[in-house]
């Protein structure tokens, strides 16, 4: 496990034989929108060092208490692409129903199907599954 990046708000590690990459989010809150947006893409510029080619991604937000001002949701809105882009599968592993759901509405708003739940197990089965095949 090589670990890329570490602060206040997230831990990012890639795992190299497992082709996965995992952003686990703090309990920190932002303080501000502009600190959230930077924390992102901070996040995004490791990722761009490592390369996402290849690699899954697993974002844990099981410890970050959600935002739904819209100032944060369109903040999100506009980072969820940037830091998402280029991997084969993303999943987003959550700690209750109701976070489970604000993330459905952000990626049926983006157009996006990504795996969702609380069970870490079953996330990281589906990221290490062959993605389906394109026509």
């Amino acid at each position: 496990m090589l670990e890329i990046l570490r602060n206040a708000h997230y831990v990012v590690v890639v795992n190299p034989a497992m082709k996965l990459a995992r952003i686990t989010r703090s309990a920190e809150p932002s303080e501000s929108v502009a600190q959230f947006e930077e924390g992102w893409m901070e996040v995004s510029r490791a990722l761009d060092r490592v390369g996402r080619d290849g690699l899954s991604l697993l974002v844990d937000l099981r410890s970050v208490v959600g935002r739904n001002d819209p100032a944060f949701e369109a903040a999100m809105q506009r980072f969820r692409p940037i830091v998402m882009r280029g991997f084969r599968r993303v999943a987003i592993l959550v700690r209750t129903p109701a976070g489970a759901l604000q993330i459905h509405r952000h990626f049926r708003e983006d157009g996006v199907d990504r795996m969702i739940g609380s069970d870490e197990a079953r996330l990281i089965e589906y990221l290490s599954e062959a993605p389906p095949r394109r026509r």
